[in-house]
């Protein structure tokens, strides 16, 4: 082999030599490196996605905690309201709260009367209508002591009439009415519920 490219002319020879590694380089470019840069290519096409994917997750995560958070603030915030509504069982004892709070700031009670309950989502309103009489001062005093009172109680309707001099005070009547609200829980659901009796 040696000897036939010795019978060559120089310039033959000299591309021979040349054509050599370029043919070699060809065939190790579409044997080797050619499908390497494919992968290569493929493999980050598919770390992309991955890392895209992986970056929608954790926004995703994000949005769930967030929302989450929500969630605990808003049963936190319920917790905290119901807790300022009474009870069916409380209501009464509410009520004579009212009536000794205007007894110890020396109103008359001419009506004291509960109204129908208006039933709300979770909630109930429980109005009761007033009529009272006594000095002005008085009822500033009855309606400042309603709103101090733990629960939530608003006063509405308020019409005055008929009033009095009375040597230093203003005597008079109102009529208004009170609005207190009752928690109504949910009713709880039997895991038998569903279940059929053979």
């Amino acid at each position: 082999m040696l000897e036939k490219l010795q019978g060559l002319s120089l310039s033959k020879r000299i591309l021979i030599y040349i054509l050599i590694p370029i043919v070699m380089g060809i065939v190790l470019w579409k044997n080797y490196y050619a499908p390497s840069m494919a992968e290569i290519r493929g493999l980050e096409a598919k770390l992309e996605q991955t890392t895209k994917k992986l970056e929608e997750a954790k926004l995703a995560q994000k949005e769930i905690d967030r929302v989450n958070k929500e969630i605990a603030e808003i049963k936190k915030k319920f917790y905290e309201v119901s807790r300022l509504l009474p009870t069916e069982k409380e209501i009464p004892g509410l009520l004579r709260n009212v009536s000794s709070l205007g007894n110890d700031v020396h109103l008359e009670f001419l009506l004291f009367q509960p109204q129908k309950e208006v039933i709300k989502n979770f909630y109930a309103e429980v109005p009761v209508r007033l009529k009272l009489e006594g000095e002005y001062l008085n009822m500033e005093k009855f309606i400042k002591k309603l709103s101090e009172l733990p629960r939530i109680i608003n006063v509405s309707k308020l019409k005055f009439s008929n009033p009095k001099m009375e040597e230093t005070s203003l005597k008079l009547k109102v009529d208004m009415q009170i609005l207190t609200y009752r928690f109504i829980p949910k009713p709880k659901t039997s895991a038998k519920k569903g279940k059929k009796t053979r």
